[in-house]
């Protein structure tokens, strides 16, 4: 497999057709990235297309400053915040500009990319855990529960809870070092 910087070196000097490589390295995980902002799937796919359209509008743009995964989620945050604003009834406009004019140090872009990554990867762990676990967790982390509300809801003791939710987490861990 050619690495990205050979990619984008023959993208730069015309073959513009090889950009579906990139595509199919990044497409995952941009639409993650998309899901977690916008959380409609047809939207989240929708967006994920645009972010791969304006890159490839704007590919020789892309100045290497940072990773090409940092750039690619730069555009996919803007356009899935400017979807998010354009559903709330605040029109922004998008300039097509918009590979340039993005803020964002590649250290912190590096950062955020990473911490996305994890982040991915632990929503795909979670999608493979036996339910009992699946559901405590999203209980306690994502819905900000208490050992004591998880166990009224699922009426369990709640040292059935704390138990659980240990193997879970140990199970995560597992997982994420493999």
């Amino acid at each position: 497999m050619e690495n990205e910087a050979n990619l984008l070196k023959r993208i730069a000097e015309g073959e513009r057709e090889i950009f579906g490589e990139l595509v199919l390295r990044h497409q995952d995980f941009i639409f993650n990235v998309v899901k977690g902002y916008v959380r409609f799937e047809e939207e989240a796919r929708d967006i994920t297309q645009e972010v791969f359209l304006k890159a490839y509008e704007n590919i020789e743009k892309f100045r290497g400053d940072s990773k090409l995964s940092s750039w690619l989620y730069r555009i996919a945050y803007n356009l899935s915040m400017n979807w998010s604003e354009r559903k709330a009834g605040r029109e922004t406009q998008l300039d097509d500009s918009l590979a340039e004019t993005i803020a964002a140090p590649p250290d912190l872009a590096d950062e955020i990319y990473e911490r996305e990554l994890i982040l991915a990867r632990i929503t795909e762990i979670l999608e493979e855990i036996p339910l009992k676990y699946k559901v405590v967790i999203k209980l306690y982390y994502f819905e900000e529960k208490s050992y004591q509300e998880i166990a009224d809801a699922l009426d369990i003791p709640i040292n059935t809870v704390k138990i659980q939710l240990l193997r879970a987490k140990d199970h995560i861990r597992k997982r994420l070092d493999t």
